[in-house]
């Protein structure tokens, strides 16, 4: 059976994630596997299916390169994708036909079954010719939202009402999709840990000078709670001086500390990869996660796969797997001293620190991408209703 993902944007990022591990693991099992994407670059991942980034046409090409050359912006390589294009044409005042380029380029591609994977791709596999429309929801309407803005927003709206077959997440991305089409036929899928890459380690590759490391992931979207744990990290810090470990890219962080300044002694990881990843996480004391929303919460599973100690707010996704004082300690989001006291609390009792950190190696066991995979099977012949 020939599948493609259809994607908008192949940069980093934990959905596009999702979708190659998905996408090699299929490929590994016999089927035959593609990519189309609009732009982006999948450098960071070893993506071992191929990946075709539809090329726009020579009009907006054009285009496109006369702005960036008014506004003397560097063009790599000379190149311009159709993700360029996209951000680009917003900015000139207009929308580009992003849904039928890919609807066009996905119809001569031909194939057995595609699947969407962000709310455009949706409309070009809706109106492609292929047999078998899938859609792989991970997303929600604070970060369509933000992305997008209203107009974006409305069309997010308007996917989840056409009669795909749908593979969510999680259960609350599946809450999002009901809430909208009530007769959909949903599979829940879940999301993965490479258990071989995330498990517990013994070695720091930092030196706190003996004290606690609290590690963080920092984003720019508002819906991330970035400020949120800087915050936080704070409260701690006036009670137990820290070391934060903060992975993000470097500008997030420099536009983040302008915002609210950090009192605490920190050190930043921008584009690492998942064996640097999986060192810090389990070279870390606690780990915190402050995000309002998510569609499903990577980050605190792979934490736990990692032998970490977790702190979470309650995001949406994350209620599939986070289960309070048992595996992590959850909070409302938006509440740093919340955070801060609960974070005091796992460094200064270590039973409880002890407690958490068994109990997420224990869940982080059932999370495996083979299970993911086998969702997708079911889906894509079509097993389960």
């Amino acid at each position: 059976m020939k599948i493609v993902f259809v994607m908008y944007n192949t940069g980093l990022a934990g959905g596009v994630r999702a979708i190659f591990e998905v996408a090699n693991k299929l490929s590994e099992k016999g089927y035959d596997v593609s990519i189309i994407a609009l732009g982006g670059n999948h450098s960071w991942f070893k993506v071992k299916v191929p990946i075709y980034y539809v090329q726009p046409s020579k009009i907006l090409n054009l285009g496109i390169k006369a702005y960036r050359l008014l506004r003397h912006i560097q063009v790599r390589n000379n190149k311009v994708n159709y993700f360029d294009v996209s951000a680009f044409a917003r900015k000139l005042g207009f929308h580009a036909d992003l849904i039928r380029t890919l609807t066009d380029a996905l119809n001569e591609h031909g194939t057995d079954a595609a699947i969407a994977t962000w709310y455009p791709t949706a409309l070009s596999v809706w109106l492609s010719n292929v047999s078998k429309p899938l859609y792989f929801m991970q997303d929600f309407h604070e970060l369509v939202q933000e992305a997008d803005g209203v107009y974006g927003l409305r069309l997010f709206e308007t996917t989840l009402r056409l009669s795909f077959h749908f593979l969510a997440n999680s259960t609350y991305t599946r809450s999002i999709i009901l809430s909208y089409n009530k007769e959909a036929r949903v599979t829940v899928t879940g999301v993965g840990v490479d258990l071989n890459t995330f498990y517990p380690r013994r070695t720091r590759i930092i030196d706190s000078n003996g004290k606690p490391i609290i590690m963080s992931i920092i984003r720019d979207q508002r819906f991330k709670g970035s400020d949120v744990a800087i915050r936080a990290l704070n409260l701690v810090n006036k009670r137990q001086p820290i070391h934060a470990v903060l992975v993000g890219d470097g500008r997030a962080v420099d536009k983040l500390f302008k915002e609210v300044k950090p009192e605490f002694r920190y050190t930043i990881f921008s584009n690492v990869n998942d064996e640097t990843l999986a060192k810090l996480y389990s070279g870390s004391d606690v780990f915190i996660f402050t995000s309002y929303k998510e569609g499903f919460g990577l980050p605190p599973l792979e934490a736990m796969a990692s032998g970490t100690a977790v702190v979470t707010t309650d995001c949406g996704g994350v209620r599939d797997y986070a289960i309070d004082g048992y595996n992590s300690l959850v909070v409302p989001p938006g509440n740093p001293e919340v955070v801060a006291n609960v974070t005091i609390e796992i460094l200064r009792n270590d039973r409880l620190r002890d407690r958490l950190i068994r109990g997420g190696v224990e869940t982080a066991r059932q999370w495996t991408w083979d299970r993911v995979v086998d969702k997708f099977e079911e889906a894509i012949r079509g097993d389960k209703p």
